[in-house]
């Protein structure tokens, strides 16, 4: 690091590396909220066919608990019929999951990845700034310390 001039305010040289990293960072936070969401959502699918599956279900299992003989057998089967499409909706649906769930992950990665990144820089700003600061400590002194020999010489001289 160059000697800076006394009273000279600090400049990072790779503060442009460091907003780029933060837009970068925001962006991947944009696209894994947006993952997020994708995957709640299919969730949620998931979640509403499965409870429509499920009360389907209890509607054909009432209708084999009633005592009387069963009047429409063709309604039965399509009640049945209807449960595998049921069941293959929700086959699908978790398949989809699944896959949010994947590229959420891999979003969540970038993510992180992009957090380290800036990080990095980060530190290493706070690191030169330390720099910075012993440095004008060291020039304050020094400058203190030339008063404090240019008034003792002075002194003896009288």
């Amino acid at each position: 690091m160059a000697k800076p001039k006394p009273g000279k305010k600090f400049e990072y040289d790779l503060e442009s590396v460091l907003k780029v990293r933060a837009i970068k960072e925001k962006k991947e936070q944009e696209k894994f909220a947006d993952k997020q969401r994708t995957y709640l959502s299919e969730k949620e699918e998931e979640g509403r066919i499965d409870t429509e599956k499920k009360g389907k279900e209890e509607d054909l299992r009432q209708v084999f608990r009633k005592k009387s003989p069963i009047s429409d057998f063709t309604k039965v089967l399509r009640r049945k019929a209807h449960l595998e499409v049921l069941k293959d909706d929700l086959d699908k649906q978790v398949e989809k999951v699944i896959e949010a769930s994947k590229k959420l992950e891999e979003q969540r990665a970038q993510l992180i990845a992009s957090m380290k990144d800036k990080k990095i820089i980060e530190k290493h700003r706070e690191r030169k700034l330390g720099e910075f600061n012993k440095l004008m400590l060291d020039l304050e002194t020094k400058f203190m310390d030339e008063i404090a020999t240019e008034r003792f010489k002075h002194e003896d001289r009288d």
